[in-house]
């Protein structure tokens, strides 16, 4: 079976990863069509009385696993390829050279990322390099303007999802430097904005 292109875009709650995937698809970057999966939104979205792409068993694991702010484990993978499959079918995404899923929240672990290896072919790795208490800063004021109907960002659920991140997330940017997949960090301040990024990234030819 094709696997689907991607590109992923690492980074802590707070770092910008929703607002500079909405902008991508907005974008003609190397000339490619981007199609942006937020998984956090996808995950909120399927737990909703209308979605019928889980059960009602995995939509009570996804509940749980929103409101203690963890991560799925490796045996939900099932659960993260419902939704992301549904996404591919909904878009009328084909696995064509020039269309590339932008995965953002997915993967978050090295287990998923063995998992997906079945479904996209990540070519592309942006890691959105935000501290902790910048990430704060950033989610106070709304930077990224993704933030309104959250209610997951107090100071102390910022500082845990960070840790997570540190924990479980940073080893894929060795596992996929060890597949020889480009990787391109960007630092992210208080002001920086979507925008500025694709500009930076703008210049790099050949990432795909």
């Amino acid at each position: 079976m094709a696997k689907y292109k991607a590109m992923l875009i690492l980074g802590s709650t707070g770092a910008g990863k929703t607002p500079l995937g909405n902008q991508l698809e907005t974008q003609d970057l190397w000339y490619n069509n981007y199609f942006h999966f937020d998984f956090g939104q996808n995950l909120r979205d399927s737990i909703k009385d209308d979605c019928t792409v889980l059960t009602p068993e995995e939509k009570e694991k996804v509940k749980r696993v929103l409101e203690n702010n963890e991560l799925l484990e490796d045996s939900d993978f099932p659960i993260a390829e419902k939704l992301l499959k549904n996404f591919i079918e909904k878009r009328e995404i084909t696995p064509e050279m020039n269309n590339v899923i932008v995965l953002n929240g997915l993967p978050r672990h090295l287990g998923q990322a063995t998992a997906l290896n079945n479904i996209v072919d990540i070519k592309f790795v942006l890691f959105l390099n935000c501290p902790g208490e910048v990430a704060y800063e950033r989610i106070k004021y709304n930077c990224g303007g993704d933030r309104t109907d959250r209610t997951d960002d107090s100071l102390e659920e910022v500082k845990k999802k960070v840790q997570i991140l540190y924990d479980q997330t940073f080893p894929l940017i060795e596992y996929y430097r060890s597949q020889n997949v480009n990787i391109v960090e960007v630092a992210v301040d208080i002001d920086t904005l979507p925008l500025f990024i694709i500009q930076d990234l703008g210049v790099l030819d050949n990432m795909f």
